[in-house]
């Protein structure tokens, strides 16, 4: 946000490049070929996003706007970190960045669905061996549709 005029504070910066290095390690770890390593930054924030070469697989990001935002899928099923997984209400960045590897790696290994229904979508992506959920209204699919996602190479599923 410089370019406008607007620092962004360094805390911030760090945890930002934290993010960063989370991702490349996530990348690195996969054969190469397997996914590419992307990175998008707007006024809400930077996204760095996961793409896998396997069209049955399931792309997976970060979202981080001072908060950390995990997504995959199709439907970009969003889980919001701390809050919506198994870590604690007050858990701190570094905690919650763990918590962000874990669910990395569960989309590479092909552990999450989303359920696309009537009004909604339901996402679950199984963390150490237990399934976490989150649902999200208003989209609109007139055939209901599980979306399995397989692992992005076949190393990863052992994951």
């Amino acid at each position: 946000m410089s370019e406008l005029g607007i620092e962004r504070p360094q805390r911030e910066v760090d945890e930002e490049e934290q993010i960063a290095h989370l991702m490349r390690e996530l990348l690195a770890g996969l054969p190469e070929g397997s996914a590419t390593l992307g990175t998008k930054r707007d006024r809400s924030g930077t996204v760095f996003y996961l793409k896998p070469s396997n069209k049955n697989s399931a792309e997976f990001g970060i979202h981080y706007d001072g908060c950390v935002d995990v997504f995959f899928g199709k439907f970009g099923t969003t889980f919001e970190l701390p809050w919506e997984s198994g870590l604690p209400k007050d858990a701190d960045f570094e905690a919650t960045l763990s918590w962000a590897k874990a669910m990395g790696l569960a989309v590479i290994a092909g552990r999450c669905k989303e359920r696309a229904g009537f009004f909604g979508v339901r996402g679950t992506i199984e963390v150490k061996e237990k399934p976490f959920r989150v649902t999200n209204f208003f989209h609109l699919r007139p055939f209901p549709k599980t979306f399995r996602y397989a692992p992005y190479c076949s190393e990863s599923a052992d994951r």
